[in-house]
């Protein structure tokens, strides 16, 4: 289960990343996933305290929020519209999802453990 944290953290960090190195292929989209560099620090952040959770509740805690985080950085492109830039909304989608996919089936596992 720790490698699907650690996956959701390096995720994160490319979501962080990723504004900066799709600016050199498209100029223009640093100024529209700007938010990508947010979502993706959150998302490591999470992530790492997830590393480091000890109690249930602070596990199940830091899994919906990556999960929500996921599913944020899933429909971004259609709340900033940027969907015909297909490079970053490829990106989006799949971190986005992979995350949500990660984070969910962790948050189903962790619920699913007898206390």
């Amino acid at each position: 289960m720790k490698r699907l944290v650690w996956t959701n953290l390096v995720l994160g960090v490319w979501l962080m990343m990723s504004p900066f190195v799709l600016r050199f292929l498209y100029p223009g989209t640093f100024r529209i996933t700007w938010v990508d560099f947010i979502f993706g620090f959150f998302i490591a952040a999470i992530s790492l305290a997830r590393l480091f959770s000890h109690t249930e509740e602070e596990i199940l805690i830091t899994d919906w929020m990556v999960t929500a985080l996921g599913v944020l950085t899933l429909i971004n492109p259609i709340l900033y519209n940027y969907y015909g830039v297909t490079l970053a909304t490829l990106n989006n989608l799949v971190i986005g999802g992979a995350v949500c996919l990660f984070a969910a089936y962790l948050d189903w596992r962790d619920s699913d453990r007898p206390t």
